[in-house]
């Protein structure tokens, strides 16, 4: 297992409080979507969703603000991600919901 740590100095205007510092946000920035969960979610969930997401190789990124737990992807991952479901329940994937047509 590779171990990647970052060891980039702190800079004066990048102090280790509630704000991210600047390259972490340009970090977040090179992906083009996020799912946030409440931050209470069970750890169980979290686990096995980024699990099925490593499975099935999905380029993410972790990161934590306060009260939500933010999964930062590329579009057309969806599939392999929690969303919220019609039951407010977060579940693995896209829910398939079939369009109301009120002529049937």
């Amino acid at each position: 297992m590779t171990q990647h740590q970052i060891t980039q100095p702190v800079d004066e205007d990048q102090t280790l409080s509630e704000h991210q510092p600047d390259w972490l946000e340009r970090l977040r920035g090179h992906f083009d979507a996020e799912v946030h969960l409440p931050a209470d979610i069970s750890r169980e969930f979290l686990s096995t969703a980024l699990l099925w997401a490593i499975e099935h190789k999905v380029d993410f990124g972790l990161f934590h603000e306060a009260g939500k737990i933010i999964i930062a992807h590329f579009g057309g991952d969806e599939t392999y991600l929690p969303s919220r479901w019609s039951d407010k329940r977060w579940h693995i994937g896209l829910e398939d919901i079939e369009s109301f047509d009120p002529g049937d």
